[in-house]
């Protein structure tokens, strides 16, 4: 096990990356580990009473990196050793003692995750810490996590017209140990709500939050949920939301984090843009997919056969309708599988328009460069199945967003070409160029 060091990938998101020509007949896809466990979890060790050692294979994508370098910034001691594939991270808890101004600003990067989360456990801080990312952070929404702070009391100013930067000052409800109610929007993202169960462990009193409109990526606020109750905690559902006890984080002293299941999607896309066999790694237990069981559940519309890790295009597949209220991350590559297969619509998918770009219009703009089409109503995309690729004229525009420019990598391996965003996969997936090949 030696000292771990950060990757030294050459990115620049306005760079063009060229994608050679490639043929696969068959490939072991391994997918990298979950930065939405690892997130959560850094985040309960931060505030856990002792140290933890997070295990898991493969190398930290940017995301994880933003998280660790922010909790660094609030005096969270944090190192990591790398050996082979195994990837340690130890986290040396504050607990009780709570966060300190190492810094009095944050850099969260391109992690919406770690901004929403880190908003929250700066709010018990009495200094003024300023939260700010890179340009494409900058300008996704964050109002309803703003507004429900300053229902708490905590001083939130922007100072731009952009999203960020923000400053931030604590602590919430002036310290008071009187029960309060608090109402949060989570019809746009989930996040918000990941945000207050986690930092309710440092909350001076309970809180009962009352939930507006209809809730979106269940699947990942109910991960939220059941690691706050799994180290010590005692969430509690209402007839209008949730009820936040005050808890104390105790986290065993060595945690695995599993595999990214939405990952799998770029697989697949591979494998029935090139009808090559698939060896499919690190695929996660079932309770730990977050709505990504879809890809399994589906694989057979989609003509896919997948027998345990065996991933094969065996036909044409036919006409299906996928929801992805609780798993958006796969709107890019399954609207183009889709296209390639036999057809289908995508609904659930209003709030990808707060992701990195607006992965509807992105999506659909993608598809167009490669001679793909898709129909947004509104409501739905609606895409004909049977599609044939054509070669881009020019560099892809990649829109800033990782899992665009994923997508456009694996099309792009048919004919070889350009990319405008030079880099964008290290965010989520460290090793994905590598993995293919390039």
């Amino acid at each position: 096990m030696t000292e771990y060091q950060s990757g030294t990938l050459s990115k620049s998101f306005d760079e063009l990356q060229h994608i050679p020509k490639l043929e696969f007949n068959s490939i072991n896809y391994y997918l990298p580990p979950s930065k939405s466990h690892m997130i959560r979890i850094l985040a309960l060790a931060a505030i856990n009473q002792g140290v933890c050692k997070i295990r898991l294979n493969g190398i930290l994508g940017d995301d994880i990196e933003s998280m660790i370098r922010s909790l660094q910034s609030i005096g969270v001691n944090i190192t990591k050793q790398f050996d082979k594939r195994v990837t340690i991270v130890t986290i040396y808890g504050v607990g009780k003692d709570g966060f300190s101004s190492v810094n009095s600003s944050v850099d969260c990067g391109n992690s919406g995750t770690a901004l929403r989360i880190v908003m929250g456990l700066i709010s018990s801080m009495r200094d003024e810490i300023t939260l700010f990312g890179d340009e494409s952070l900058s300008k996704r929404y964050n109002q309803s996590m703003i507004n429900s702070l300053m229902d708490a009391d905590v001083f939130v100013e922007k100072t731009t017209d952009s999203n960020l930067p923000l400053k931030i000052k604590g602590p919430w409800f002036g310290d008071s140990d009187t029960n309060k109610l608090i109402t949060l929007d989570c019809s746009k993202s989930s996040q918000p709500l990941s945000s207050w169960m986690i930092s309710s462990a440092l909350f001076p009193c309970n809180v009962d939050l009352k939930l507006l409109g209809p809730t979106v990526s269940n699947r990942h606020y109910i991960l939220t949920k059941e690691l706050c109750n799994r180290y010590g905690a005692d969430i509690l559902a209402t007839d209008y939301g949730y009820r936040l006890n005050k808890w104390e984080v105790s986290l065993p002293d060595e945690i695995t984090i599993p595999g990214d299941s939405s990952m799998a999607s770029f697989a697949i896309l591979l494998c029935k843009l090139h009808t090559c066999n698939l060896e499919l790694s690190n695929w996660p237990e079932n309770n730990d997919t977050l709505g990504n069981e879809i890809l399994q559940y589906s694989a057979k519309y989609l003509g896919i056969s997948w027998d345990d890790n065996a991933i094969k295009s065996l036909n044409k597949g036919e006409y299906a309708s996928y929801d992805l209220t609780d798993c958006n991350d796969l709107i890019t590559p399954l609207a183009v599988t889709i296209s390639l297969a036999g057809g289908g619509e995508i609904i659930g998918i209003s709030h990808t328009v707060y992701k990195e770009s607006n992965r509807i219009e992105s999506t659909l703009g993608l598809m167009d460069s490669f001679g793909l089409k898709g129909i947004f109503d509104g409501q739905k995309i609606i895409i004909e199945g049977g599609q044939k690729l054509t070669k881009p004229v020019l560099p892809v525009d990649c829109y800033h967003d990782h899992r665009i420019f994923m997508t456009a990598a694996i099309l792009m391996t048919k004919y070889g070409g350009d990319l405008i965003g030079k880099g964008l996969h290290s965010v989520a997936d460290f090793d994905f160029l590598n993995r293919l090949g390039i």
